[in-house]
């Protein structure tokens, strides 16, 4: 499909011919080898001209960089024949003849030096902004291809694919094709030029040694594949393991609430368990491949001396030959070097290949087709709904994430046009999929949906959408400001009159006008500043706020529309999300309006002042509603009542009840029963002036009620779920504000003895890690010995049976050293790679369990977010592991290496050692220096895209309003934004750190320079002969090309320092829980135990399998008392506005009480105390006669359950998430868990599905509809066998059949157990023995159902208002 659509890139000039195949045959999928991956991630991207630029230059001086170093052989070379022809000479030269010689060499290397400085800094350059350019691209790419996916392609996307495409991928593709690269092919013109040389010199030898290139390439290209096979299958398992570390984070209430960190924790485990064996072959793959270039690189030198002793013995003897001994040495000295430097490439190769893979990972996204693309500009742009009818033919339909599921079955029905149509019926029947179908967030399996006398499928989706307004059964807002979420109703409104501001709403100037409110301005001056557009946009946004009944409590808030809504609109009420998204809805003056359950989370006040604003609205609107109130929609033209995915009826409210069938007996089920004093409040009802504009000017009864809770400013836990939100400033690290404000930065010693515990356990498998790292570094050092005999030994002054003698023995020991250097790569690689991923698993379960132990009001605190959180345990976790991996024993080998070099250098020769050694401080300066500048770099860099991760994570969250709103182009707009200063800042940074990187490599030449000059003074004044300097020179210059390798490997180590910094912050804090039972699973055995560091088993148990292993103990058999005594509090993050003001309330054991009162009056946020989620500022919290506030540790909650208002499910089974509900320390069984199901009434629905139980949950269990997850929910609760059940509107979601199984169920269970509800559905409650009448956080009466409709006007009121009767 061509990309015609809103976010298409723009035009650009045609391109040759040539570069068009060239982009085609990289982009292949058939492709298969690493080397077509890694070109296809270069060139697959479209790359711009100036990215192209970058790459030829990039490359041409990469080549450039590899070239002097093969010239300072063929100088060599000639050395040594000037000091052959010195020593073996009867003559005595004059030494100014030598001295003029070398000086002039020692000048050609510098310039030399020179050379490769300049071409080294502009290859790391260009290659460093080709990966940056590259990887911005590939994430406003990816970004953009999820905008246009369908709903089916995220319904069915991985849990934590996201995150790990924008987080791991993006790294290890920047690290792929940054810096090394131009290393890399800089190695590469070394290999070539050295061999170009050989040939030159020697071409015999040459010949020989080159037939093991081949060789080289076979082990590349072999090794590729596998690597790429492992990471493959990695990958897999961590997206899974990120799930469940992304779900935990972003619902710690629930994770708190039912004590289930450690099920959590333990299935997190077995998917690292799966990945750490994978990713164990993985390492032995990669040092199988390291050591095979090891080995053909010595194998081949042993061969190239034993050829060269040949042909030096024939010159010796005076047989016709042409090759020198310099000659010789120049042709071994380079291809000894190059098949050095080749070797130590191979980390290169492997972080290619994986970069090659994880490009793969992520252009299989980018390049999809969208089967319903919302940007795009295909399809009738010109039909008008405002007066079509809508109608759905034999419609048939399953969601592709349970395909083996049918949703609907065969529906038909009209839907004409300015009238509206309600939808009612029992939870699971196809309501919300109806309203999908409407939206085309799906296209039916068969059947279809037309327009007037269009398929929907002819019509251009983003027009679609423009024209119908939606309030969603979950309203979901971004993280913008109020006036930004609701001014998104007009990003793609279909109305003419509102296109000219679409170029305000798509920039910064609505952000930028927030922004300057929250810093005091008013809105007046902010607005006035902005222009007349702007102030055309805050109208309308008051007006619908107005018409949505939201204006009230917006302007009750500090900043007004200003206001933050937090993530998920988490730092507003339920109700207050439902007003600001229907609000959304209004804005946009449409012409078909969808409501599914649009007032479901308002008190019964606000639902009618609602609605009586939608009556007024509406009159010409085709209006479709979705609503379990019927008295929600009995006004309806035309009800129609479903059924398991079926029409079972339709008409109007009276027609329906006449007929007595299924809407008749939901009727009777939804009544609430009549009283004495019913015409009483008849005559009370008739006082209640429901007229829009008189509900929003005068203070009638029910006025006073809203405005009651909005004075207070309080907002309900219940409607501000305990999850976490991201303030302004997101792209700080999690725990850098709580550093800043607690305790200075950690120092390096800090940070390493804080590290220890974590690699403690490995020691054994380090330790031999180490053992071989020092001998391979040791290897250098005794390949110069040999290296230095074997040149003296060449020389022509001796005969030629000692050559060809001396030749056989060098060659057998250098064959003796590629096969011992062979056998302690690969252990070193075994043991390093093992102990990594042990310490991976070990940081990864020790950083979430120790997120997981955190309250609430730390998680809410500092600005973190589940995002930046996640980074904790998948990113720092992963750099950290580096620390016990390849790159910690690369850097003890070149210590071992530079310490023996040095050491042996000084016994050898000390006056040469002495004056190269003083070089040295020069080079691990240029080091440090690049190490400090690009540790900076990362520290920027982490938090620069933190905040466009979050974006993306956020979008494909919400990615059902996003595309019901036609928000794509909006959200892409954002996006860029959010790159757009890290960008610039990362190239600063990339450019100025280069010039050390650089200046660490070129300066080894200048090393080289001063060796050259100064060995040979030396020698020609007879302090030292040929085999002393020959074992000198190679050993230091070996150290310091060993030096300069490692510090390619900076950024890693900067990696990992930041990452061991941030982790030892997260375990170093204290939890009140430490002292006493460890929630994991164990206890301290001793005292000096730190139960932070307490390890699950190596092999972690089968959580899944284990839920029908144990049977709990005798439970207690009563309910729990509860007391609240002179309450007060305030949430941490509005603490000037009270949430419980003197709250004091009674509950007896065994009681089924219930909370009433306004949206935001403080009903949830007793719940929140209860569980102990927040501590009251005064006041006492007594739950069966203990005090909990006064409490350490959270062994309370063992015999507490909580239904939440938003239910959520974890990635796992059905049996797994309901079995987190049971007690700490007991598994549910089968049996447990099947009649906890059948009492919430979701057993049929679960034995229906294919896989049964074993039915795996995607994240938040979005395959489910809330119905089903609210019933999932109930039943997570009810296995729990509880003392003390929560109920926060766990109705609320259900039909009335469903609602009344569940009463039922509790009926049971309230013999043993105390029920405290918290309700908008007064029919839930109105059995309840004690009513609690909450507003503006205070209890303002209590009684019975009976007793408050009789003296409480506020209350009777609701009755009236949800009476189907009235």
């Amino acid at each position: 499909m061509t990309n015609t659509g809103i976010l298409a890139p723009s035009s650009q000039q045609s391109e040759p011919e040539w570069w068009t195949k060239t982009q085609k045959f990289f982009s292949r999928e058939n492709t298969i080898t690493p080397t077509f991956g890694y070109f296809r991630l270069l060139f697959g991207t479209q790359p711009g001209k100036t990215d192209i630029a970058l790459i030829v230059i990039g490359t041409i001086a990469g080549i450039g960089a590899g070239i002097p170093f093969p010239l300072l052989g063929i100088l060599f070379g000639e050395l040594v024949d000037d000091l052959n022809s010195s020593t073996c000479s009867t003559t005595q030269a004059p030494p100014g003849g030598y001295q003029a010689a070398i000086t002039t060499k020692v000048l050609q290397v510098i310039y030399a030096s020179i050379l490769n400085f300049v071409c080294m800094y502009i290859h790391t350059g260009c290659w460093s902004m080709v990966g940056e350019r590259l990887v911005r691209r590939l994430r406003t790419k990816y970004f953009h291809s999820l905008l246009r996916q369908e709903i089916a392609f995220t319904d069915t996307l991985p849990s934590g694919d996201v995150t790990s495409r924008l987080v791991s991928d993006i790294e290890v593709i920047q690290a792929g094709t940054s810096e090394k690269v131009g290393l890399f092919i800089g190695t590469i013109s070394y290999f070539v030029a050295a061999y170009i040389v050989a040939f030159l010199k020697v071409a015999t030898i040459a010949a020989m040694l080159m037939s093991v290139v081949p060789i080289y390439f076979l082990m590349a290209f072999g090794g590729g594949h596998y690597i790429k096979k492992y990471s493959s299958r990695i990958s897999t398992h961590i997206n899974a393991a990120t799930s469940i570390v992304s779900s935990s984070l972003s619902h710690m209430s629930i994770v708190h609430a039912f004590n289930a960190n450690a099920r959590l924790e333990a299935l997190f485990a077995q998917h690292l368990v799966s990945a750490r064996m994978d990713a164990l072959k993985k390492a032995i793959t990669h040092s199988i491949q390291f050591g095979m270039l090891y080995f053909v690189a010595y194998a081949s030198n042993a061969l190239a001396f034993w050829q060269g002793s040949r042909m030096i013995a024939d010159l010796a003897e005076g047989k016709p030959s042409k090759v020198s001994v310099g000659a010789v040495y120049t042709v071994i000295f380079v291809l000894l070097d190059a098949s050095f430097v080749l070797s130590q490439m191979a980390p290169f190769m492997h972080i290619f290949a994986s970069a090659a893979s994880a490009g793969d990972r992520l252009m299989t996204t980018i390049k999809r087709q969208s089967a319903i693309d919302g940007t795009s500009s295909e399809g009738d742009s010109t039909i008008s709904l405002a007066s079509e009818e809508i109608e759905l033919q034999d419609v048939t339909f399953n969601y592709p994430a349970r395909p083996e599921v049918p949703v609907l079955q065969g529906v038909s029905f009209k839907i004409p046009p300015n009238k509206h149509t309600a939808i009612v019926g029992t939870s699971g029947s196809g309501k919300s999929t109806v309203v999908a179908l409407l939206e085309r967030l799906y296209d039916p399996i068969t059947g279809c949906v037309r327009v007037g006398n269009r398929d929907l499928k002819e019509i251009n989706v983003r027009h679609l959408r423009g024209s119908i307004g939606l309030v969603q059964q979950e309203p979901n807002l971004l993280d913008r400001s109020i006036l930004e979420n609701i001014a998104h109703g007009l990003v793609s409104s279909s109305q003419e009159k509102h296109k000219h501001l679409l170029p305000i709403l798509l920039g910064p100037s609505l952000s930028e006008l927030t922004e300057k409110i929250r810093q005091g301005a008013s809105e007046d001056e902010a607005v006035a500043e902005q222009g007349d557009v702007v102030r055309e946009i805050v109208n309308l946004a008051r007006h619908a706020a107005t018409l949505s009944n939201a204006i009230d409590f917006i302007n009750a808030l500090p900043d007004g529309l200003a206001t933050r809504v937090g993530s998920s609109g988490a730092e507003l009420s339920g109700g207050q999300k439902q007003r600001i998204a229907l609000a959304r809805a209004l804005i946009r003056d449409p012409p078909v309006l969808l409501l599914d359950e649009a007032t479901a989370a308002l008190d019964s006040t606000s639902e009618r002042l609602i609605q009586a604003a939608l009556t007024k609205v509406s009159e010409n609107v085709t209006t479709v509603s979705i609503a379990h109130r019927l008295a929600t929609a009995k006004d309806a033209d035309n009800i129609i009542v479903m059924q398991k995915g079926k029409v079972m009826e339709q008409g109007t409210h009276m027609d329906l009840v006449a007929r007595d069938g299924v809407y008749a007996g939901m009727v009777r089920l939804q009544n609430i029963g009549k009283f004495s004093s019913s015409s009483s409040i008849m005559t009370e009802s008739t006082q209640v002036d429901v007229n829009i504009d008189r509900s929003l000017t005068t203070d009638t009864l029910l006025n006073k009620e809203e405005k009651l809770s909005l004075e207070q400013g309080v907002l309900d836990e219940k409607e501000k779920p305990a999850q976490l939100y991201m303030p302004e400033e997101a792209d700080s690290l999690p725990t850098e504000p709580e550093a800043k404000k607690e305790k200075p930065k950690q120092t390096l010693w800090a940070t390493m003895r804080g590290s220890f515990p974590l690699i403690r356990p490995n020691l054994l498998l380090i330790s031999l890690g180490l053992i071989t790292s020092i001998m391979i570094g040791v290897s250098y050092t005794g390949e110069a010995v040999i290296f230095g005999h074997t040149v003296g030994s060449l020389s022509v002054c001796r005969g030629g049976p000692s050559i060809r003698s001396s030749g056989m023995l060098f060659g057998l020991l250098f064959f003796i050293l590629a096969v011992a250097k062979f056998a302690a790569v690969i252990v070193n690689g075994a043991a390093f790679g093992w102990a990594a991923e042990k310490t991976l698993y070990r940081t990864r379960v020790l950083s979430l369990r120790s997120l997981l132990r955190q309250p609430l009001e730390w998680h809410n605190a500092d600005g973190r977010t589940p995002g930046l959180l996640v980074a904790l345990v998948t990113s720092d976790a992963s750099a950290l592991s580096s620390l016990t991996g390849t790159t910690i024993g690369v850097l003890f080998s070149t210590v071992a290496n530079l310490f023996a070099g040095v050491i042996l250098s000084h016994v050898i020769a000390w006056k040469i050692a002495v004056v190269l050694l003083a070089t040295l401080p020069v080079l691990l300066a240029s080091g440090v220096l690049r190490l400090r500048v690009m540790a900076q770099y990362q520290k920027k860099h982490q938090k620069a895209y933190a905040k466009a991760t979050a974006i993306t994570v956020e979008t494909v969250d919400n990615i059902k309003s996003i595309a019901a709103f036609s928000l794509e182009q909006e959200a892409y707009s954002v996006f860029n934004r959010s790159l757009k200063a890290p960008y610039k800042s990362n190239m600063k940074s990339v450019l100025h750190g280069n010039f050390w990187l650089s200046l660490a490599y070129s300066i080894s030449t200048l090393v080289y320079a001063l060796a050259y000059w100064w060995g040979s003074q030396q020698i020609l004044a007879g302090m030292y002969t040929q085999v002393q300097f020959f074992i000198v020179l190679p050993a230091l210059l070996f150290s310091t090309q060993s030096c300069g390798q490692m510090f390619a490997l900076v950024p890693d180590i900067s990696k990992a320092r930041i990452a061991a910094s941030n982790i030892v912050d997260l375990l170093s804090i204290k939890h009140e829980g430490d002292e006493e039972y460890d929630k994991t699973g164990s206890k301290a055995s001793a005292k000096h135990t730190d139960p932070r560091f307490n390890m699950l088993e190596d092999k972690p148990r089968d959580v899944e399998a284990q839920l029908t292993t144990t049977t709990p103990s005798s439970f207690p058999t009563k309910g729990m008392g509860v007391q609240f005594r002179n309450v007060h509090f305030r949430y941490p993050s509005r603490p000037n506005q009270p949430a419980l003001d003197d709250l004091s309330i009674n509950i007896s054991p065994g009681q089924f009480c219930a909370l009433v009162g306004p949206s935001g009056s403080g009903k949830s946020t007793t719940f929140a105390l209860l569980e102990k989620f927040y501590n009251p500022a005064s006041g006492s919290i007594i739950i069966d006669g203990v005090d909990i506030t006064k409490q350490s540790g959270a062994a309370f909650r063992d015999t507490i359950a909580l239904v939440p208002q938003e239910n959520v499910m974890f990635e796992g089974t059905v049996a797994f998430n309901i079995g987190l509900g049971a007690r700490p320390d007991v598994e549910a069984t089968q049996e447990e868990i099947e009649e906890a199901c059948r009492l919430a009434n979701i057993h049929d629905t679960i034995a229906a599905l294919p896989d049964g139980y074993n039915t795996v949950c995607s994240q938040d269990g979005k395959q489910f509809s809330g119905g089903q997850r609210q019933r999932l929910s109930i039943a997570r609760a009810l296995v729990r066998k509880p003392r003390l059940l929560l109920l926060d509107e766990s109705t609320s979601a259900l039909d009335v059949e469903s609602e009344k199984h569940v009463q039922d169920a509790l009926a049971k269970v309230a013999r043993k157990t105390t029920i405290v509800a918290i309700a908008h559905r007064l029919n839930t409650i109105h059995r309840a023995d004690r009513i609690f009448m909450i507003e503006g956080g205070k209890c303002v009466d209590q009684g019975t159902h009976a007793e408050l409709v009789e003296r409480c006007e506020s209350y009777r009121a609701n009755v009236i208002h949800q009476s189907l009767d009235a």
